[in-house]
């Protein structure tokens, strides 16, 4: 059988969404969106995903600038998959003049957080899916040490420890002690409980919880 014609490549089903603050060593604070639909999703350009992610972009300081990455892949034949993969690299801000909190965050950041969120809120709506469920604890811990590994690059992120667990309203916020790397902190569902969104942030030193959370 032939393969489709290419102008039915844009059409996806899948749809990877990433905003990243970068550091020094890499992304520092990570906002994760991961769609897979039961079919694929209508016929779109790139300007339907840049129209979403647009607020989140105009909070940024021009003249720090950001880095936008827009990727498609198609794999044709009898078990067609496509998918998109967007990207967006922010500068990370500039700490307060008095950080007494290492977790504290700025007044920028939590602007950009509320835009992601409206942004990952716009895909949803926009490319309809079947709901995952809600993860349970095992499933979220996973969660949580796969997305650390992938996008963090933390080649220990398997072993890493639970120091600190909550689970409230569909959203799991776990902390993953590293000796090596102060640890990390992933929020799963961190948008209204969707399992496919995921907020990671590394974590200094001071920050990392020792016990276990109920």
């Amino acid at each position: 059988m032939a393969p489709p014609p290419l102008s039915d490549l844009s059409m996806v089903d899948d749809v990877h969404v990433v905003v990243a603050f970068e550091g020094r060593q890499g992304p520092e604070d990570v906002y994760l969106l991961d769609l897979h639909l039961d079919r694929p999703g209508r016929a779109r350009d790139e300007s339907a995903y840049l129209a979403a992610l647009s607020p989140v972009v105009a909070l940024v300081d021009s003249r720090e600038g950001c880095v936008v990455r827009i990727g498609r892949e198609h794999h044709l034949g009898n078990r067609r998959r496509s998918a998109v993969d967007l990207s967006v690299s922010l500068p990370t801000p500039m700490l307060r003049a008095d950080e007494t909190d290492p977790g504290e965050r700025t007044e920028q950041q939590e602007a950009i957080e509320a835009a992601v969120a409206a942004a990952f809120r716009t895909f949803i709506a926009d490319n309809p899916a079947p709901w995952p469920g809600e993860l349970g604890r095992d499933a979220a811990v996973s969660t949580a040490r796969r997305r650390v590994a992938e996008v963090l690059a933390e080649p220990g992120a398997p072993t890493l420890s639970v120091a600190a667990e909550e689970h409230v309203e569909g959203q799991w916020s776990i902390r993953l002690a590293s000796p090596a790397s102060g640890g990390f902190e992933v929020n799963v569902g961190f948008v209204d409980g969707h399992p496919g969104t995921t907020h990671l942030r590394r974590l200094g030193t001071g920050e990392v919880v020792d016990s276990v959370g109920d």
